[in-house]
């Protein structure tokens, strides 16, 4: 969970405090689609 946070908080300028405070469907959308984007950024980069 903190990398996840670190990344939105680098990348989407989400401060942590304002990730817990979203409704818990928003916060597990925000999650998926971090997911998909950090696996994105890590293949890119092993190429």
């Amino acid at each position: 969970m903190t990398t996840f946070l670190y990344h939105m908080w680098v990348r989407h300028h989400l401060r942590p405090g304002e990730f817990w405070s979203l409704p818990r469907g928003e916060r597990s959308l925000l999650i998926a689609f971090s997911e998909e984007e950090m696996a994105a950024i890590t293949s890119q980069m092993n190429r």
